[in-house]
């Protein structure tokens, strides 16, 4: 049987496949070859990678099956009992091999119980000669909290010679109310579709889509309750510790949240700003630790590949401390997460945003949000050019770290506006600015990397000499290969700096700038006789 179907349609539910030779014409018939029952969960990252690749995981017990686009089976094998497995947790063959090219880093989370029932089909010609294949599935899904789902579909696969047949049904389908399924959508799409599941918003970038004439207190709210959607959404999955992700994207969260705080400093009372301010920090640190840890562990393959066998066993024995390290540091983490604190933090910035924002009487809070965002946009790339010119080939570590601070706060500045500009100019500069964060991002990384190594005090208690000599060698050959590197991506920043500092990227900012003041004129009228 080919790979892909010559064609698939969703059926409505009183479709009969056994009407169909009488609908063809004379001569023809139809046989049942097969029916196969399967009762599977259905797995995915949280963030529908595999789905968003054509893929869909499922496994009954400890039986996992990899399925293509159009239900067709890729590759399957045993594999773990784990709630919610990695592709490491797999055994070396296909299906491992697929998982870490779709999940990567990404636990496989159960997103759905699947009841199918399959049946196989061949249509015959008078002379009982094959002339068509068809494959019937018909499903019922169950998502937590939901209603069960149920949906089915028919799979032609034609057979060389004898087109007429599958041209035929397929019209007999569509006439009956069937569907065609749209080129390289997968099997499961309907079920998500009608339990109002999106996957393409989990995948999606931060984005707010905000009115063209809000204010400026409107867009403080509307941007922070993303955040705190974004936040809420991360949340459990951190306290869990389902897998690295939540906790990135949990912090990223939190860190757009300050950067918009500091945004609105200057217009916000100064006690509402400081205590917000001053939480979102706290509980930001409050998870540091465990993200460094994280960041390490999740190395272990780039460090070994640094490093000459012969000093693995230190490297080893490194990541040993580093997982003890981590599991201490994780619990602390999560008593904080979970503490009342944290809980009056999210519900205090929760009623700041609703109720309390609207009662405050500053004038500038009533003014234009595009225009605020234009001149904020102006003041931080002014900022950028004047700390990127200060840096010359001796300054310190520390001045590349504020100018890369600085470029992320243009960036979260460009992200929580961006409906209020040209998208594409908006777009535009966000992609000059990612090739500069890429190099200050690299660079910071690998310096933060070296301090941290050569400051490294195992958790592991030993009086074993040989052992911390073993160590001492393996994080003394990273921090060397580490040095090297940061050499080089130091000798990159003039020129990416140049180019985001260049004429080009100045005119885009400009027009951003202008246009927004010109339509902020529109908006406010004629000027006054």
């Amino acid at each position: 049987m080919p790979q892909s179907p010559s064609a698939a349609f969703t059926l409505g539910p009183d479709f009969n496949v056994h009407d169909l030779p009488s609908q063809i014409g004379t001569g023809y018939s139809i046989l049942e070859t097969e029916t196969e029952q399967r009762d599977e969960e259905y797995l995915d990252t949280f963030d529908w990678r595999l789905l968003a690749c054509g893929r869909a995981l499922a496994r009954n017990q400890r039986r996992y099956r990899l399925y293509s686009t159009n239900g067709d089976i890729l590759c399957q094998d045993r594999g773990p009992a784990k709630l919610r497995p990695f592709w490491w947790d797999f055994s070396d063959g296909p299906l491992r091999d697929e998982l870490k090219s779709t999940a990567d880093i990404r636990a496989l989370c159960p997103q759905m119980q699947m009841q199918q029932q399959r049946q196989h089909y061949n249509l015959l010609n008078a002379d009982e000669k094959i002339v068509l294949r068809l494959r019937r599935d018909t499903m019922t899904a169950v998502f937590p909290g939901k209603e069960p789902e149920q949906f089915s579909s028919l799979h032609l696969y034609g057979i060389r010679g004898y087109s007429r047949p599958l041209q035929a049904v397929s019209r007999i389908i569509g006439q009956s109310g069937g569907l065609p399924v749209a080129e390289g959508e997968i099997f499961l799409e309907p079920a998500l579709k009608a339990a109002g599941i999106s996957p393409e918003k989990m995948r999606a970038k931060f984005a707010v889509s905000l009115r063209p004439d809000i204010t400026v207190f409107e867009g403080l709210k509307d941007v922070g309750q993303a955040l705190l959607a974004d936040i809420s959404m991360h949340q459990p999955g951190v306290i869990e510790d389902i897998d690295s992700e939540f906790l990135h994207d949990f912090r990223i969260a939190l860190r757009r949240t300050r950067s918009l705080l500091s945004l609105y400093s200057r217009i916000l009372p100064i006690s509402a700003c400081d205590y917000f301010r001053n939480e979102f920090k706290w509980i930001t640190q409050a998870t540091n630790t465990v993200r460094d840890c994280d960041v390490y562990l999740l190395m272990t393959e780039e460090y070994q590949a640094m490093l000459p066998a012969r000093l693995h066993p230190g490297l080893i024995s490194y990541f040993e401390g580093l997982r003890i390290l981590r599991k201490k540091e994780f619990k602390l983490m999560r008593r904080r997460l979970n503490s009342q604190r944290a809980v009056r933090l999210f519900s205090d910035w929760q009623a700041f945003l609703q109720e309390e924002l609207q009662l405050l009487q500053e004038p500038k809070g009533k003014t234009s949000c595009r225009l605020f965002a234009a001149k904020m946009l102006k003041k931080r790339y002014k900022r950028i050019l004047a700390k990127g010119s200060e840096c010359g080939p001796e300054s310190p570590d520390t001045m590349l770290h504020a100018l890369r601070i600085q470029a992320k706060k243009l960036r979260y500045l460009l992200e929580f506006f961006r409906s209020l500009f040209s998208v594409d100019d908006v777009d535009q500069l966000i992609k000059h600015l990612k090739k500069l964060q890429n190099n200050l991002g690299e660079f910071n990384d690998l310096s933060v990397q070296q301090t941290m190594l050569g400051s490294f005090q195992s958790p592991v208690k030993t009086d074993c000499v040989e052992r911390m000599l073993r160590v001492a060698a393996a994080l003394g050959g990273l921090i060397t290969h580490l040095a090297d590197r940061q050499a080089l991506v130091r000798g990159e920043f003039e020129e990416n700096f140049l180019q985001f500092a260049g004429k080009d990227v100045q005119g885009l900012v400009k027009t951003i700038i202008g246009d927004s003041e010109h339509v902020s004129r529109e908006d406010e009228g004629p000027p006054a006789a």
